[in-house]
């Protein structure tokens, strides 16, 4: 469809394997102006008003609001007009940017604002049920190789970030967070916002290191800031980044959260037991943190068990024959 298309718009992205993608919406974007009666804007503002949105934590909010603006490309449509094809067009779309992990949390708020708008009769039926989840449509973790060479490469509040949240395992809103007042005695308070949850993390040799000469040059209470040395904004940090990864030889689809599986994955390769490093990232179930650290436990009890195998066949090999 070509760009003219009356009341269209074409969006192209660049995928992973350099090819081209064309992805068409709509043109409906929000106006300043009180949305009509059912339409998509004055469902998501009927939404925001609502006890299930301010009963949400400021984090979840946060979040939710993130991705709610892809929505807000619909505002004038009314809400009962809405095609899955469009909800599914624009989860592709962020998928080709963001990754299929962005992707899926998207299809997860939009299912819970239709939801919450079939409860009210603004629709009929969820034009989201039962769409199933992008294989592979977990945040993607970093590896160790990429983390190191992006502490060596980004930019300096980029590189901060990354050494912050690879050696703090915390989630990216609670890494902005941070203040220099939170350090104490060798360690770093964290209170985290999505679970309230209150940790104290020992600091890493290698932390330290970085955090003495991060304190000589603060701009801000906090310890993490931007190029002008002011706080992050969680959005900024994360559209940052997502910009500088080409330029730095980084994997599209790398993201804060992706240092929070490596966090949880170096410990476990560590020979850390599952409640050690939930006491360290603060995840309140184990079968999350089971998820983050499966395949650096699986390569160490593999390692573990070729061990033992090696040892036994040896004691076999000198114990003679009777």
């Amino acid at each position: 469809m070509p760009d003219s298309a009356p009341g269209y718009k074409v969006v192209k992205r660049k995928l992973a394997d350099g090819s081209t993608k064309e992805y068409s919406y709509r043109r409906t974007r929000a106006r300043k102006r009180q949305q009509a009666p059912d339409t998509m804007g004055a469902l998501i503002v009927a939404y925001r008003q609502s006890p299930d949105w301010t009963g949400l934590r400021d984090s979840t909010q946060k979040n939710y609001n993130y991705y709610l603006r892809h929505l807000e490309e619909y505002a004038e449509t009314p809400a009962r007009e809405m095609k899955r094809r469009d909800l599914l067009d624009a989860r592709d779309a962020i998928a080709a940017t963001s990754g299929r992990g962005a992707a899926n949390v998207f299809m997860r708020v939009s299912t819970t604002l239709f939801n919450w708008a079939r409860d009210r009769e603004w629709v009929e039926h969820s034009p989201v049920d039962r769409v199933k989840a992008l294989q592979g449509g977990h945040l993607t973790a970093w590896s160790v190789a990429e983390a190191d060479h992006g502490a060596k490469v980004l930019a300096e509040p980029l590189r901060r970030a990354v050494i912050l949240a690879r050696y703090t395992g915390q989630r990216r809103g609670d890494l902005i967070a941070m203040t220099w007042a939170d350090i104490a005695d060798g360690e770093i308070r964290v209170r985290q916002q999505k679970t309230g949850a209150a940790l104290l993390i020992p600091i890493h040799p290698a932390l330290r290191v970085e955090l003495a000469q991060w304190r000589e040059a603060r701009t801000s209470t906090h310890i993490l800031t931007g190029a002008r040395g002011l706080p992050w904004t969680a959005n900024h940090l994360t559209q940052t980044l997502t910009l500088a990864l080409p330029s730095a030889g980084l994997r599209q689809g790398l993201n804060i959260h992706g240092l929070r599986k490596l966090a949880a994955a170096e410990l476990a390769s560590a020979g850390c037991s599952t409640h050690e490093i939930a006491a360290i990232t603060g995840h309140r179930s184990l079968a999350m943190v089971q998820l983050y650290t499966a395949s650096a436990s699986q390569h160490r009890l593999a390692k573990a068990a070729i061990h033992r195998l090696e040892t036994a066949d040896g004691k076999r090999r000198k114990t003679p024959h009777k």
